[in-house]
Parts: structure tokens; sequence; C-alpha cells
């Protein structure tokens, strides 16, 4: 992963100083060009952005917010909320630090209108028609329960053993192979079994009636959240899950123009918590 060094970004931040209304800065390399679309929908173009910057993971974030003077520049700090929100643990006390309200960024994108009118562009159908053939409402409830119990004992392990791989092992493992038409689909079986190891990793660090209370405490979080999939990484599971949707409909995306597409179209409300925060950073946070 290319990380530019401190004098660097401070040069490539000042060309772009005139351009721009505030300086955003973001967790991952590469998700630049995708971030500035995102927010140019979400505010409607209302705040100029000609770059944002990656600063290539959560705690280089928060550092260099943490010293910004935003009397100086006016700046945005946006972070994934990962397991930690999954929980429920408070947001950093930094000023300019927005948070995303779900697991990570990838969580926002979901959105039938913007699926439907992908599907349909992709495959030369109306948008009712491909409104039928996906059946949105009951692929996310069938993943639902699951993946929120996952996540559960996700965030409940780390507490625990933080060392314990959780996320990154990716939802193609929990996946089966389907035929006529072949598909991969989520393996309820696989994905309990990984619930159960997560869990039992947790109990091997501390007494179980200890995990039990906090997985109680947890799984109550989640259930109570307006969408319990924010809880379940967008980004690696429920993106790859929805493009294996799409390609046993004949929507042949890739994952990166995905992203983007979605970003770019479906209901703008889904971001307005992320516009709000870019739009009082650019207001010098009044």
């Amino acid at each position: 992963m290319l990380r530019w060094p401190s004098r660097a970004r401070s040069a490539i931040r000042k060309l772009f100083e005139q351009l721009q209304d505030i300086d955003v800065y973001v967790e991952d390399v590469n998700d630049e060009a995708f971030y500035r679309s995102l927010l140019d929908f979400a505010t409607g173009k209302k705040i100029k952005i000609a770059r944002v910057f990656a600063l290539g993971n959560k705690s280089e974030v928060i550092r260099v917010a943490r010293a910004h003077d935003h009397r100086a520049r006016r700046a945005l700090f946006i972070i994934d909320g990962d397991l930690e929100w999954v929980r429920g643990d408070p947001v950093p006390a930094v000023v300019g630090l927005h948070r995303h309200a779900a697991y990570c960024v990838e969580n926002l994108l979901l959105c039938e209108k913007a699926v439907v009118a992908l599907l349909s562009q992709e495959i030369a159908v109306t948008e009712a028609e491909a409104a039928t053939r996906f059946g949105y409402k009951s692929w996310q409830d069938s993943i639902t329960m699951p993946l929120c119990e996952l996540f559960s004992a996700f965030a409940t392990s780390q507490v625990f053993v933080p060392s314990f791989a959780t996320v990154s092992r990716g939802v193609g493992v929990m996946c089966s192979e389907r035929l006529a038409p072949r598909r991969s689909e989520l393996d309820q079986n696989k994905v309990a079994t990984m619930r159960q190891a997560a869990l039992r990793e947790a109990e091997s660090a501390s007494s179980k009636a200890d995990v039990v209370a906090e997985l109680r405490r947890v799984t109550v979080r989640v259930n109570s959240l307006p969408d319990p999939l924010a809880a379940v990484s967008g980004k690696d599971f429920l993106l790859p899950l929805l493009c294996f949707k799409l390609q046993s409909l004949g929507c042949r995306i890739k994952r990166a123009s995905l992203r983007i597409r979605l970003a770019c179209a479906g209901e703008a409300s889904r971001f307005s918590s992320l516009a709000e925060a870019l739009e009082s950073a650019a207001r010098g946070h009044q």
C-alpha cells in the first residue's frame, strides 16, 4: 500500500487548497475518487471538493485530526465504525472527526433503489422487472439474522481476544456454490460454525459468564438498530454477497465500479449524517 510521507502530504494538500472549500481525510488509500463521488452526491455538490486525502488507516486519521488546527484550515476526518461501533464504544472526542453510523462506508451504499437502477441498466430491463428479479427484501431478510448473530459474536470475541481473526476472513469462506443457476450463496451452517468458533475463542480467555453477558449486551444493541445489517461489514461481507446475487442475474459489474455506481444513485438521504458533518466542517463547525 502506497503511503505518502507527511511532508509530501502537506505539499499535495497545499496544491489543492485553492480548489476546494474544505480538506477531507479518509482511511483507505485508493478510496479518494470513490469518496469524492460520494460526497458530491451526498451534498448535491454544494461543497467544492477537488481532492480527498487518504491517510492509510484509522489510527492515522485520528492522530492527524487531533493535531489539526481548524482555525488555519477547515477539514473533516472520516473513519469507519468497525467492531467498536458495533459494541457501542464512544467515538473519540476530536473536533472534525466523523465516524460512520455503521460498520463501514460500504454499509451506506446498500439501497434498493440504487441496486434496482443498476441492475436495470446492466441487463437492459425495466426497473420494475429488475426489482422483481432481484427481490431485494427477500435477499436482505435471508442474510440479516445469521450475519447479525455472527457480528455480535465477532464484536464480543474482540473484547477478550483482540488477535482473533474475525472480519478479515471475508464472507467467501462462509458461502456455498448453488446450481441452476450457478451462484454463490451464504451458507448458514458455515456462518454458525464461525460464530461458535469466535465465542469459544473468547471463552478460552475469560469466563463463560462474562462472554455470555457481553454477547447479550451487544446482541441487544445490534437488534435495536434501525437497520441491524449496519453492524455487518459492508466491504467484506455485504457487497460481496450483493455481487454474487447480481452475477446470478447476469450482471457482471466489477466491485470497484459497483461502489461508485451505488454511491451516485438511489436515496441521498442515506448519506445525510455524512453530508451534515461535511457542511458543518465547511462552516467552521458552527
